[in-house]
């Protein structure tokens, strides 16, 4: 008789001493494996205890790694997912996934691997380096007219290195080596200040597996009653709202701030963000994100004040480069996914071809600027980002054509917007119609 395990059940096996997974229903034992998963054992710790289906078929070749998975020890079937589920991958996924890994492997490319990836995070941190060194060391320190455009220019940079450098790594899409991406990720902690773990359960084993799934994608949680902004038809209206458009935007200089905290009461509070389970993090997660906030607080605030700089000014600055490190990432990841031309929200249905759902809840826009591309780390490429997590953020250029063709042979609708200005406007505009009364 085949064991019935509960979501609660899987919940229970979480860490490296009893690890389960499940995939397609089945729930297998992978303690015994977790040590030998090539892509390393951290990748593996966040995708433990929880139903992995998406996240497992969109960076693997489904049809290569299942005979290592059929390999492992089935305990039961899990019953009453708590999270939605989706058919075989299709006819349509297959396809464009073939002929990615083929052209791929006909261009001689490592998927995981560039120079220009190295060069530009070379560039993000020598940046942040130097700015930062101008602005309380340097001879610009000695005006607050010069520090000024160094704050700038670190915001800047501070943004690009979540946009580029935790991205990359978050999806475990630069190198083959688990090394490389664990501590390349941690200079999201010790350089923000924010949690590269907590943004890792948030993004890859929430957002991209439920992209705009209404109680499943924690990027569009929101309450019924009232709340900051409303952006489903199933939110209440309140008068404020028709100013959503304005105070919306305005407001999303205060992200940074906000995640900051956000990262302690999801891993040590609640052990959550929102619907997604955090696992017991280990003694070198903790340390990185208790560790990466107080080197972070040192750093950004104490040691200028200890150099002789007034804690207004320090302030000041600070929260300068913070409110547009906020912007520049916020803006354009809402511009992707919160706008009138997605699927948004997505019902749950079993019935839900899961790359047809990527495709229709995201928006590309400006593909074919060199620098829009850099500057908001190929989000204008979310389409082929979110087919393909896996793959460095450098190659989409060389595979966007694929999917484009095969969504007009299928007739699936691809969002493409002109400029990067015109894909933020769309989410303004979509504010603004959400925020009338209904």
């Amino acid at each position: 008789m085949t064991l019935k395990i509960t979501s609660k059940d899987l919940r229970n096996h979480c860490t490296e001493k009893s690890a389960w997974i499940a995939i397609r229903g089945k729930v297998y034992d992978v303690t015994s494996f977790i040590t030998r998963h090539p892509g390393g054992k951290d990748a593996l710790r966040f995708a433990i205890g929880r139903d992995a289906t998406t996240v497992f078929e969109s960076y693997h070749d489904v049809e290569v790694v299942s005979r290592v998975l059929i390999k492992q020890p089935i305990v039961g079937e899990l019953i009453g997912s708590e999270m939605p589920e989706f058919i075989e991958q299709s006819d349509f996924h297959k396809t464009i996934a073939d002929k990615v890994r083929k052209r791929l492997r006909d261009e001689g490319v490592d998927m995981k691997n560039s120079y220009k990836a190295w060069l530009t995070y070379s560039v993000i941190l020598l940046s942040i380096i130097l700015s930062f060194y101008q602005q309380y060391f340097g001879w610009m320190s000695n005006s607050i007219i010069l520090q000024i455009p160094c704050a700038i220019i670190l915001g800047f940079f501070c943004a690009q290195l979540g946009l580029h450098i935790l991205h990359d790594t978050s999806h475990f899409s630069i190198t083959h080596n688990p090394l490389v991406w664990k501590y390349l990720g941690s200079t999201h902690d010790f350089i923000n200040g924010c949690s590269f773990i907590k943004w890792t359960y948030q993004h890859t084993f929430g957002h991209h597996p439920y992209t705009n799934i209404q109680n499943a994608d924690p990027d569009i949680h929101v309450k019924k009653e009232q709340d900051f902004c409303r952006i489903l038809d199933f939110q209440n209206w309140f008068n404020y709202y028709k100013f959503q458009h304005i105070y919306g935007p305005l407001l999303y200089c205060l992200l940074a701030l906000k995640v900051r905290v956000q990262d302690i009461k999801s891993l040590y509070v609640l052990k959550s963000h929102r619907n997604i389970a955090v696992n017991p993090l280990t003694f070198g997660q903790n340390f990185q994100t208790i560790g990466g906030k107080i080197f972070f607080f040192l750093y950004r605030i104490i040691l200028p004040v200890m150099m002789g700089f007034t804690w207004t000014r320090v302030i000041g600055l600070f929260l300068l480069s913070d409110f547009l490190t906020s912007y520049w990432l916020a803006l354009p990841f809402q511009a992707n996914h919160v706008v009138a031309d997605v699927a948004l929200p997505v019902k749950s249905s079993k019935n839900i071809d899961w790359a047809k759902m990527q495709i229709l809840t995201t928006v590309d826009y400006a593909i074919n600027s060199i620098l829009t591309r850099y500057v908001v780390g190929s989000l204008n490429f979310q389409t082929v980002h979110h087919l393909f997590p896996g793959v460095l953020q450098h190659h989409y250029p060389l595979i966007q054509d694929i999917i484009y063709d095969e969504c007009k042979k299928h007739d699936v609708e691809y969002n493409l917007k002109g400029s990067l200005f015109e894909a933020i406007a769309a989410h303004i505009q979509y504010l603004k119609k959400m925020g009338e009364e209904e």
